[in-house]
């Protein structure tokens, strides 16, 4: 009997250990992807900062400051898909279930439609007649935004791979660690995109 207890305490040591060994694999692999993205954005931002303060004339002469509609309807997206994930996360941790699947199926529309935004915006901005050739300041807009989208569809091909945790068919430890790095590189792209609204679209 004793040795029996002693063999469960073991086996339960292990798996504890394992589960450790897990979730600080997995953070560190997600910091490191997050620190490789934000060097990526930091690089652009900085070109952009440095041509930006060595013009004389804001926007360059010849172009025209982009329209605010799209891009602003973009930010209110993202942020409203980056809130519903904080509740889609907050429903799986209370093993509220059905709220889990509501705010996951939200996040993922809103995802799509940040996409859909994305396009009348890239059409918006050549009917404005900035095209990615047409100067250094048009290219930087298109930089900014199709890395953002890449990214963007990489976070909804993410979403698509909680499908099994959705469904019920994925151990909870992996579930946990899955819904965790998703959602700390979905809010990273909500971030990200305020900072290119601002720095680019509304300053």
């Amino acid at each position: 009997m004793a040795v029996a207890v002693v063999n469960d305490k073991s086996i339960e040591r292990d798996v504890q250990r394992n589960a450790q060994r897990e979730r600080a694999t997995s953070s560190i692999a997600m910091v490191m992807t997050l620190v490789s993205f934000s060097m990526l954005f930091a690089t652009l931002m900085l070109g952009y900062i440095a041509y930006r303060f060595t013009s004389e004339v804001w926007p360059p002469l010849g172009m025209q400051r982009a329209s605010l509609g799209l891009p602003t309807i973009s930010t209110v997206i993202i942020l409203m898909s980056s809130l519903s994930y904080f509740l889609c996360e907050g429903g799986f941790s209370k093993g509220d279930h059905k709220s889990f699947k509501t705010y996951f199926w939200i996040t993922l529309l809103l995802g799509i439609g940040f996409m859909v935004s994305q396009l009348f915006l890239w059409r918006d901005l050549k009917l404005s007649g900035i095209y990615v050739d047409t100067t250094v300041f048009a290219s930087i807009i298109y930089a900014f935004t199709w890395v953002h989208a890449a990214h963007v569809i990489g976070g909804i091909v993410a979403l698509l791979l909680l499908f099994p945790t959705l469904l019920g068919k994925r151990e909870k430890l992996k579930s946990e660690l899955w819904i965790k790095n998703v959602g700390q590189f979905w809010h990273f792209l909500g971030i990200v995109w305020v900072i290119i609204y601002f720095g680019i679209f509304v300053f």
